[in-house]
């Protein structure tokens, strides 16, 4: 007979217990973020979280994985699907902005938001939070490089100063969103960096 392990609740499920505690860290931060408030959001006692997940930073990471598997804007399948390498950044930058300004969810960038504070108290998580800022990144100019092979962007373009543009165009979207902005503002915004497109002379079929 199989025994549960030590401390966790009968029925407990585990995908739903992240759920939540991904949106505690969310919205809160994860400095901010106690395991009182974990525990409670849950419905389980520290022993039992910590037998499910580990310690907080464990649990955390585990949360950054859920929240980019659930609730992050699915870059891939739009760097895969867009013709092109411009219909790629303006469709990634209309999904990320919905995303950000949901009336349901906490506003802003999971992984931008719940590490701003508390660097120094972070750092056991922070290495992981970079990484991920940093491939998603990278798939930002991978696809401007399959941009120019395909030949819709000029070969002489400086692609790593567009990637640059537009992540930082994508992070203070999330800035926006967490001082309220709505969804027309943030529009508003992208439209004016899809027209920036043009000052970086690239050639578009």
């Amino acid at each position: 007979m199989t025994q549960t392990k030590r401390g966790r609740p009968k029925g407990f499920d585990q995908q739903e217990a992240l759920a939540k505690a991904m949106l505690l860290f969310w919205e809160n931060g994860y400095v901010a973020t106690s395991i009182s408030d974990l525990t409670k959001s849950l419905g389980i006692t520290a022993p039992s979280l910590y037998c499910a997940f580990g310690d907080k930073a464990a649990l955390f990471n585990q949360c950054i994985d859920y929240y980019l598997t659930h609730e992050a804007c699915p870059i891939l399948a739009i760097m895969k699907q867009a013709k092109t390498a411009k219909v790629a950044i303006e469709l990634l930058m209309y999904d990320t902005a919905k995303r950000l300004a949901q009336p349901d969810k906490p506003a802003g960038c999971m992984l931008i938001t719940a590490t701003m504070n508390g660097a120094k108290q972070i750092e056991e998580v922070s290495q992981n939070v970079h990484e991920k800022r940093q491939n998603y990144q990278e798939i930002l100019l991978k696809r401007l490089e399959q941009g120019i092979e395909e030949g819709d962007i000029a070969p002489n373009v400086p692609i790593h100063a567009i990637t640059d543009f537009y992540i930082t165009v994508i992070n203070g979207l999330t800035i926006q969103a967490c001082d309220g902005a709505d969804i027309d503002k943030l529009n508003q915004v992208i439209l004016n960096a899809i027209k920036a497109w043009s000052i970086f002379d690239v050639d578009i079929n």
